[in-house]
C-alpha cells in the first residue's frame, strides 16, 4: 500500500477494456474484490483543487475515536500505515482480545502468543483510564494460564478499567478462578463475567457498580449476600445458567431491573448439587423482572415485589409445585404489564374448572 499526494481518489490498476475483459460469470476485472497480485492499490490523501491532506489533517483524538472501534490486533496493525500513526494505537481506552476464531492447530503456540501480544498491549499503553476491556478466551488449559490471565486483568484494574467483559471458556477443566483484586475494584461501573469461578474466601465488594451480569456460575447464598450488600449503587443484575444460593433478598432502592435466564449447574465438582432447587426472591424497589429459559425441578417463590411494573415469567417446567401458579400470580399482581407462558393460562383453566379463585 503506497501514499502519495495528488488527489483525494483511491485509484486501481486499470480495467482490461479488451473485449475479452469480462469474466465468464459476467463480472468485470474491476468488480473483482482481490486484485492479481502484480496490480497495487494506491491511496492518494491530496485534494486537487485545495492541495490539503485530509488524512494528515484528522486530529489525533478523533484517530484514537476510530481505532477504539476496531479489535484490538486491527488497530495494532495501523502502525505500519506511517510514522504518524506508529503509536497512535496506544492512547485506546476500548481493548478487545478475542482468541475464539482462532487456528487451533498448534495450540500452545496461538495462546501464548496471544497471551505475549495481549500483555505487551496493555504494558504499552498510555492512557491513564481503560473504558472498556474485553477478554474473549478459550483453552482446554485454561487452569494452566490462571495466573496469565491475573496479570492481564491486574494491569487492567490499574489503569481503573471501568467496563469489563470476561469470557473464559474452559471446556472439560476446571474453570478460572476470579482474583480479588477484580472482586474488589472501586472503579468497575459494569461487569460481564462468564464461566469463571468465585472462590469460597473471595469478597465481592464492587462499591460503583451499576450493571453486573454473571453467566455459567455457581453462586452461594454468600456470595448474592455480598451482592445486594456490597454494591450500594446496582442499578441492574442479570444471572445466566446459575444454581446454588437459595435467597435472593434485593432492598436497595437503585435496583430496578433484575433477570434469571435459565437455571443451570455448572460444570465440576464444586457447582454440583443433587436434588430439587429452590430460591425465594424478596425485591420491593424492583421494576422489570424476568424469569425466563429452563427451570426443571426448580421451586420459584416470590416474595415483596411491590414497585413491579413489567414482569415477564415465560420460563419453562417440568414439575409443578402446589399452588406455584396462584403464588406467582399473586406476587405480581401490582405489574402493569405480565408475560406468563403457556403452561401458566393452562394451569388458570384448571383452577377455574375446579372453582379455585386465583385473583
Amino acid at each position: 500500500m503506497n501514499f502519495e499526494s495528488k488527489s483525494s481518489v483511491i485509484t486501481m490498476a486499470e480495467q482490461d477494456q479488451s473485449p475479452g475483459g469480462s469474466s465468464d460469470d459476467g463480472y468485470s476485472k474491476g468488480q473483482i474484490l482481490e486484485n492479481p497480485p502484480q496490480k497495487k492499490m494506491k491511496i492518494e490523501t491530496e485534494c486537487e483543487e485545495t492541495g490539503i491532506d485530509w488524512i494528515s489533517e484528522i486530529p489525533d483524538a478523533l484517530i484514537a475515536q476510530i481505532l477504539t472501534q476496531m479489535p484490538t490486533p486491527d488497530a495494532f496493525k495501523t502502525t505500519l500505515l506511517s510514522k504518524h500513526w506508529q503509536y497512535l494505537w496506544n492512547s485506546m481506552d476500548n481493548l478487545i482480545f478475542d482468541n475464539r476464531n482462532t487456528d487451533w492447530s498448534d495450540r500452545v503456540n496461538v495462546i501464548n502468543k496471544f497471551i505475549s501480544f495481549t500483555d505487551n498491549v496493555l504494558t504499552l499503553l498510555c492512557c491513564s483510564k481503560i473504558k472498556k476491556f474485553t477478554l474473549y478466551f478459550r483453552s482446554c488449559l485454561v487452569a494452566s494460564y490462571g495466573s496469565k490471565i491475573d496479570k492481564l486483568l491486574e494491569i487492567a484494574l490499574k489503569k481503573k478499567a471501568e467496563d469489563l467483559e470476561l469470557e473464559i471458556w474452559y471446556y472439560d477443566q476446571d474453570p478460572y478462578v476470579l482474583p480479588q483484586a477484580l472482586c474488589s475494584s472501586s472503579f468497575i461501573l459494569k461487569l460481564n463475567c462468564e464461566y469463571c469461578r468465585i472462590p469460597e474466601e473471595c469478597v465481592l465488594n464492587w462499591t460503583s457498580l451499576k450493571s453486573l451480569t454473571l453467566r455459567h456460575l455457581f453462586l452461594r447464598d454468600e456470595h448474592v449476600d455480598q451482592i445486594v450488600t456490597n454494591c450500594p449503587q446496582l442499578e441492574s443484575l442479570k444471572l445466566c445458567e446459575f444454581c446454588g444460593f437459595h435467597h435472593l433478598h434485593i432492598t436497595s432502592p437503585k435496583c430496578r431491573i433484575l433477570q434469571l435466564i435459565d437455571h443451570a449447574h455448572p460444570d465440576g465438582d464444586w457447582g454440583s448439587l443433587e436434588g430439587d432447587c429452590s430460591f425465594e426472591i424478596v425485591a420491593p424497589y424492583i421494576q422489570h423482572l424476568k424469569i425466563s429459559g429452563h427451570f426443571d425441578s426448580v421451586e420459584i417463590k416470590l416474595g415483596d415485589l411491590s414497585s413491579l411494573v413489567h414482569a415477564d415469567l415465560t420460563f419453562s417446567v417440568d414439575v409443578v409445585f402446589d399452588k406455584t401458579v396462584e403464588h406467582l400470580l399473586a406476587s405480581v399482581r401490582c405489574a402493569n404489564e405480565l408475560m406468563v407462558p403457556c403452561w401458566v393460562i393452562e394451569m388458570i383453566y384448571v383452577l377455574l374448572l375446579e372453582k379455585k379463585d386465583v385473583s
